[in-house]
């Protein structure tokens, strides 16, 4: 005698169509990101902050990526050229994770006028990806810092989730990481001790002349 179990055709049917549907869902998903866009999309996010330092310091700090993954959220690691400030033609890969999504985006610098400007593209399994811009303003003994990330819609199903889940993460990383550099510059210019001159004054009675 046989002691499996067997289901009535009644209960089996609602499983049938539970897995019917569940694949049916999986192969749109997947023609979903496999169709590409029938025109060209792409999206900014831009934030601006003024730092506490002049325009060479700052060129030099944001565009040497080992400093990246210590103010943007989304940086987890780097590789390649990444100790020094780049210059037009030099290549680092970048270790991210974003919206849920991990990968790595190899980053190339097409534009570098320091220390006022500073452009680099992206690649993802060899398609362009996106662009990030730097754009440095001497704002009195400061600079205004402009970030502006271009990034592109790839396929149809990034189309979907971009409004809904991509693009406002997007943008609150960003947001992020203009505070974390504002931040940082601000402890920077805390730990550097005042002039002798100024201290001098600091401490002096109110009534010395």
């Amino acid at each position: 005698m046989s002691n499996s179990i067997r289901l009535p055709v009644r209960e089996r049917a609602p499983m049938k169509r539970v897995f019917l549907f569940i694949l049916g869902a999986a192969a749109v998903v997947a023609l979903l990101s496999l169709l590409p866009l029938p025109f060209e999309r792409q999206t900014h996010i831009v934030n601006t902050v003024t730092l506490r330092a002049p325009p060479q310091a700052v060129y030099a700090f944001v565009t040497t990526p080992a400093n990246w993954p210590k103010w943007h959220p989304a940086s987890l690691a780097v590789q390649g050229a990444t100790d020094h400030s780049l210059a037009v033609g030099e290549k680092v890969a970048e270790e991210f994770r974003l919206a849920g999504r991990h990968g790595i985006v190899h980053w190339k610098v097409v534009e570098a006028k320091p220390p006022f400007e500073w452009r680099i593209e992206g690649e993802m399994n060899r398609r362009p990806s996106g662009e990030v811009r730097y754009t440095l303003t001497p704002d009195g003994t400061g600079t205004r810092f402009e970030r502006d990330v271009t990034y592109r819609t790839p396929n149809l199903l990034f189309l979907m989730l971009d409004p809904i889940f991509i693009g406002p993460r997007m943008r609150a990383d960003s947001a992020q990481a203009t505070k974390q550099l504002e931040h940082l510059f601000e402890t920077a210019t805390a730990d550097i001790p005042a002039p002798a001159s100024m201290s001098s004054v600091a401490t002096r009675p109110a009534n010395a002349q």
